[in-house]
């Protein structure tokens, strides 16, 4: 399924389950929970699905690059998704499990042509509280190394090769539906691509943070 788009690794990082026991002690009822997210085989042109609407904002940078004002990028607005996001000219983006956990759903993103560049995008509900604790369990269970914290409520791992021309990186995030608000959702973005095309991967990690503060 190809994800709506508006005009304008295998993951490197492996996912482990060992955390589900856990987050299912702290889940609420399901009253207390977010709207759910479209499951991966949902359809996208669904017409009870709302488009996440893109917003104008000044980037926030977890590592590496952003995208130049006037760059020519693609809108991935995905039906029931709390956010949009861009992707660079001529990706294109299908539904995938990309994590494990309740209101789960998930990218994946592709440039055109022969390319060994992915980037994964994933989405679930955070578990009530969505406190640091719940938040390092969850973090847990996308990544077997502990990740670099960016800010309050994200956290990353990185890895660069320029020898090898190897790039990976990962980002965890937590956000509310509105800054400020208590966290409801952990997105995750796993990418990975050549060393020397490593700012498409970052652009796209960046642009997601910045539209989930």
């Amino acid at each position: 399924m190809v994800a709506v788009v508006v005009c304008g690794i295998g993951a490197i990082f492996v996912v482990s389950g060992d955390s589900k026991s856990d987050q299912s002690s702290n889940a609420s009822a399901p009253n207390d929970r977010p709207p759910a997210a479209p499951s991966a085989t949902s359809s996208l042109a669904s017409p009870t699905g709302d488009l996440p609407e893109f917003k104008k904002m000044l980037p926030v940078i977890v590592t590496g690059a952003v995208y130049d004002q006037g760059e020519q990028t693609d809108i991935i607005a995905e039906a029931g998704w709390p956010f949009a996001f861009r992707v660079p000219t001529g990706w294109r983006c299908n539904s995938a499990q990309i994590i494990d956990g309740d209101n789960s759903a998930g990218l994946e993103c592709r440039p055109p042509g022969e390319s060994n560049t992915l980037l994964q995008v994933g989405l679930r509900a955070c578990d009530q509280p969505c406190d640091p604790t719940t938040r390092d369990l969850m973090n847990r269970d996308i990544a077997r190394e502990a990740l670099t914290e960016g800010d309050a409520t994200t956290s990353y791992a990185e890895m660069a090769d320029g020898r090898d021309n190897v790039y990976g990186l990962l980002v965890s995030h937590f956000f509310g539906p509105e800054p400020g608000k208590q966290p409801t959702w952990q997105v995750v973005v796993r990418g990975r691509s050549p060393h020397t095309d490593r700012a498409a991967v970052q652009k796209v990690a960046n642009d997601i943070r910045t539209q989930t503060p």
